[in-house]
């Protein structure tokens, strides 16, 4: 999906570990006034972050699209950063969402927290995906903390209406495409310092990443703009409004329109 204006800076929101373009619907109505929003899922076909890193990197030049500021959140944001690494130059500024860093004590920490995921990726992929729906929407579910009634009721509404049409194929390639971020290059500092003053990070205070992961994170980025908001994993969807006033402000003083 690509909409907004042509002639205006390229916002690519790049998805979570659900890989689902609905996350962002209120986004690209909220800034395709001044910019031009492209979204898309992540092609099956493309087995490793590399392969989609590569395959992002052609998409755009057909695209036209020079210097796109990424708006990546989850996993999403960890993309953002392998593609930094691999284009040093070809970005033009950084919004990272609820993530963590891809540098070594990171991921370090993230392969010993999930040291089973071939087991679960195993069973994901051979077992009966349909029994195993209302499982992962509970924990798709467990990210809540601290969110209204009102919220919460939406999460949950939004993870029955995903999982309706959701297909094990799909699941399978994103949850493969989560387990390799664990086996990627770790990246440094260097790799940020061109975007010097074109970083923001979108950290809730209860976040699946933990503190210790968010200084990481912090420690890679050169003079960051950081914003702090209440809230766990889930808030890139559940408080649309207040992350699009932090996005725009940011782009406003940082980027221009």
């Amino acid at each position: 999906m690509l909409s907004g204006k042509k002639d205006g800076k390229t916002l690519v929101l790049l998805n979570g570990g659900m890989n689902t373009m609905e996350m962002w619907m209120g986004y690209v109505d909220a800034l395709s006034s001044d910019y031009q929003v492209l979204l898309f899922d992540y092609p099956q076909e493309l087995r490793t972050n590399q392969e989609l890193v590569r395959g992002m990197h052609a998409f755009f030049q057909e695209l036209g699209i020079t210097q796109p500021v990424f708006v990546g959140a989850s996993d999403g944001g960890m993309v953002a950063q392998i593609y930094t690494q691999m284009y040093h130059g070809e970005v033009g500024g950084l919004v990272l969402i609820s993530t963590g860093g891809m540098d070594e004590n990171t991921l370090k920490s993230l392969k010993k927290k999930y040291f089973l995921a071939p087991v679960m990726l195993f069973i994901m992929k051979h077992g009966n995906y349909e029994k195993m729906k209302p499982k992962l929407i509970k924990a798709g579910m467990s990210h809540i903390r601290n969110e209204s009634k009102e919220e919460i009721a939406y999460a949950q509404d939004m993870f029955e209406t995903i999982f309706k049409d959701y297909k094990q194929e799909k699941d399978v390639h994103i949850s493969s495409l989560l387990a390799d971020l664990m086996n990627q290059k770790p990246v440094t500092a260097d790799d940020f310092a061109q975007l010097k003053g074109n970083i923001l990070l979108i950290l809730p205070d209860q976040d699946f990443f933990s503190g210790e992961m968010q200084k990481n994170l912090i420690q890679l980025m050169h003079n960051p703009e950081i914003q702090y908001v209440s809230g766990g994993h889930l808030s890139t969807v559940l408080k649309v409004d207040a992350y699009v006033r932090t996005i725009r402000d940011f782009l406003s003083k940082h980027q221009g329109k």
